[in-house]
């Protein structure tokens, strides 16, 4: 995904086509554009194995780039197809940009006043802009997002630009904002090849052509593409890697990277992303064409990780989805995506407002009230009494996880548990618990169980444990962690062992603070201290999934990728952990996406349940982790983040002015003894640096009104806009299909195949399209 940017425009057709006419379409745009039969980069690219149709894909741009491969690879002019120097080339070649400065060109800072769909209207705006401010301004078109954009202005420092930006909101720009961008070209940069042997050559060309052995891949810094790799001098001094791949090559590398198969293994999930992955790189071949490549490879476009990132389910959405394509009116949608929407999308209006469309409007990320009943399910089980110990910890999971795996028997809870166990039966529950282990049985005489420190000495030694107290704690350490007089009445041994033991925190202070070693232990303060020590052990056979159903007696689960359906005890034991607390329960309600805590008896039926934390509602993209946050900013933190852009001097203010469908700030009012600029849509969250803009914003003061620090409380990591990622994973594990997925967060629009096309049409070919744009990816 993720920490990722994405933003697009897409074209706004009146109506929609029938399908046979929207098919036509397709087949045309894509035939009118195909890569020339005759063009040797593509000619080679499918020499080495790719298909039609090819992109091209920009990777890494730098003064030196390194290439290999695991068999022989030739290097040739990417005119002529010649090669270069030298027949063939084994091991690392470093290609260098000859006559391009250390570094790259530098910097310089303009403000930037508007971005424009059509060059007409940003002349206007330029010549306009110009009268203004009395400075010349530029309108050129950048490809990331489509759109002209106009900035007025030069200055080689942030701050040489203070008092413009400032005549420029007196002027009524309250938008303006201060931008970089590479401060010249360098002309007639050429390709310097240095070999394995540091041998050099100057080629005195500005492209040339790395062409692997059939069957095998060429490496860039060490990760492999497939098809070949183009070099090629970048105006600005460096040198550009442009890899040259088949439509459906270039979707193994971009789904696996957007929607982790790893973390989110849901294959109706990653067919949804594999459909808005197609759909961007069709609609946007040519994007960067003034730069010689279609797509970038990176969060700007969306990310590209080439052969080293596919994985086996994401190569299965791939195929599974080969050619489709969203449609809405006969074109290619603009098919933004987010990490995590935060359990609601936003309209793309309010975000990117050149991207209004009706397909791009905000939607609840969860399942409606009577769909979410029905997915629910009620688990029973056994009668649970809660039992505390003595320090005041709940320790009912515990007496049900030992209960259920056999270390203890069925005796009434709260009223035996709050007794004083015998050496015997404490004897029986540490050879048990080393059988579960698979640890040796105990041996000799049980030890005493008079006082905590004699029966932690014992739980110790029935272990096998003495040789780590004795190790891995000095005297010293002891007097430092037991440091209550009531812990220093007991033999040095067993004191080294209470000390051990809550070292590990398998042992909780009592309420004074002291350990009460020298005080009678209850059953129930043992029985929490065994459940530890034999979760370290793993000796419980506990297995973390996710609910995704249940019927009777039977819970459906998804476990290492794959589906599961577990046969429940009689009698289970169900523990619900909230805010960090876990209660035992005799009925647990669950929903698909919860996440749980199992464990199997030896007839295989779970006769241990528990549900995990932390619980966030019915939304589809709670797992995530960005799902919820919090931020606190000081106030010279956010005047370092926000005086890079709008430069408003010392912050007096911020004021939320407007939210969105989805109640994210797409409007906000930021005052400072410099002037005051008002930030729309996507810019907000660039200002503030904060993962998304659904948040709450508490602005905190000193007792002289000055601004110590603001709270930022929110949900979501991205944009918000389209597809939520995180979110059409969750509608998988409701059971919902990618088609369903798509027409949820895309409403309105369809799947088209770029294979079909009607009678006697030439085969449908992706090309290009004068329209740029960036999709909604994971920002991670």
């Amino acid at each position: 995904m993720s920490r990722r940017l994405r933003w697009a425009r897409e074209a706004r057709p009146a109506r929609r086509p029938a399908r046979a006419v929207c098919r036509a379409l397709l087949a045309l745009s894509a035939s009118a554009v195909s890569l020339a039969a005759g063009d040797l980069p593509s000619r080679l690219a499918l020499e080495a194995g790719e298909e039609e149709p090819l992109f091209r894909v920009g990777l890494e741009s730098a003064g030196k780039l390194f290439v290999s491969s695991d068999r022989p690879y030739t290097v040739r002019d990417a005119e002529t197809g010649e090669a270069v120097w030298k027949p063939s080339f084994a091991g690392e070649t470093v290609l260098v940009a000859d006559g391009g400065p250390e570094g790259g060109v530098g910097t310089v800072y303009r403000v930037q006043v508007g971005a424009f769909s059509s060059r007409e209207a940003a002349e206007r705006e330029r010549a306009a802009v110009e009268r203004a401010a009395g400075e010349g301004a530029v309108a050129r078109f950048h490809p990331d997002r489509g759109t002209w954009r106009v900035r007025v202005g030069e200055a080689r420092e942030r701050d040489g630009l203070r008092s413009l930006i400032s005549a420029l909101r007196k002027a009524g720009y309250a938008g303006a904002w201060i931008v970089e961008e590479p401060a010249a070209e360098v002309p007639n940069v050429t390709i310097r090849i240095v070999d394995a042997s540091y041998s050099g050559f100057a080629t005195g060309k500005a492209r040339l052509l790395v062409v692997p052995s059939r069957g095998s891949m060429i490496r860039v810094g060490g990760k492999p593409y497939r098809g070949i790799v183009e070099v090629r001098a970048s105006p600005y001094g460096t040198l550009r890697a442009v890899n040259w791949v088949g439509l459906e090559a270039y979707l193994r590398g971009v789904v696996p990277a957007e929607l982790g198969p790893e973390q989110w293994p849901q294959l109706e999930a990653l067919k949804a992303q594999a459909v808005a992955a197609r759909t961007y790189a069709w609609r946007h071949r040519g994007q960067f064409e003034e730069e010689g490549f279609d797509l970038c490879a990176l969060p700007r476009c969306q990310v590209y990780a080439g052969a080293s990132g596919e994985h086996p389910l994401s190569d299965e959405a791939v195929r599974a989805t080969l050619g489709e394509i969203l449609t809405y009116g006969g074109s290619p949608i603009s098919a933004l995506y987010t990490s995590t929407c935060g359990g609601h999308t936003e309209d793309a209006s309010e975000v990117f407002p050149e991207e209004a469309a009706p397909y791009l409007r905000g939607v609840p990320c969860r399942s409606d009230a009577e769909g979410a009943g029905a997915l629910r399910a009620l688990l029973r089980g056994a009668p649970v009494e809660p039992v505390l110990d003595e320090t005041g910890q709940d320790v009912t999971r515990a007496v049900a996880l030992l209960r259920a795996s056999g270390v203890l028997g069925r005796e009434p809870a709260a009223r035996y548990l709050h007794g004083v166990p015998h050496a015997p039966e404490l004897r029986s529950w540490t050879r048990a618990l080393a059988d579960l282990a698979g640890l040796p049985a105990p041996e000799g005489p049980a030890g005493s169980t008079e006082t905590l420190a004699q029966a932690a000495s014992a739980v110790l030694s029935d272990l096998g444990w003495r040789d780590r107290v004795g190790l891995l704690l000095s005297d010293e350490d002891v007097g430092a962690i037991l440091r209550a007089e009531r812990d220093q009445d007991v033999p040095v041994a067993e004191r080294r062992a209470v000390a051990y033991l809550a070292w590990l925190g398998l042992l909780a202070p009592l309420p004074d603070g002291s350990y009460g070693a020298a005080q009678p232990p209850s059953r129930a303060r043992i029985v929490s201290l065994l459940a530890g020590l034999g979760e370290r052990y793993d000796a419980f056979g506990l297995r973390e999934v996710t609910f995704i159903g249940g019927g009777r007696q039977v819970v459906h689960v998804l476990a290492s990728k794959a589906e599961e359906s577990l046969p429940l005890a009689p009698r289970p034991w169900l523990v619900a952990r909230v805010a960090g607390r876990a209660a035992g329960v005799q009925t647990l309600p669950l929903w698909p996406g919860d996440r749980i805590v199992l464990r199997r008896d030896g007839s295989g039926r779970v006769d241990f349940l528990e549900l995990k934390g932390p619980l966030r509602g019915l939304s589809d993209d709670r797992q995530s982790q960005a799902f919820s946050w919090e931020v606190r900013r000081t106030r010279s933190e956010l005047e370092a983040s926000i005086n890079r852009s709008v430069a408003i001097g010392r912050l007096v203010d911020l004021q939320v002015v407007r939210r969105g469908r989805s109640g994210r700030i797409v409007e906000l009012r930021v005052e400072g003894t410099e002037g005051t600029a008002v930030v729309s849509g996507f810019d907000v969250r660039n200002l503030l640096d904060l993962r998304d803009t659904l948040a709450v914003v508490e602005v905190q003061r000193d007792r002289s009104g000055t601004i110590a620090g603001v709270v930022f409380s929110g949900k979501g990591w991205g944009h918000g806009v389209g597809l939520c990622q995180t979110g059409a994973y969750g509608m998988a594990l409701r059971g919902k299909n990618y088609r369903e997925i798509l027409s949820h967060y895309y409403a309105g629009t369809a799947i088209e195949s770029l294979r079909s096309s009607p009678p006697g049409a030439p085969a449908a070919r992706p090309g290009p399209s004068d329209d740029g744009w960036r999709p909604g990816g994971s920002a991670r």
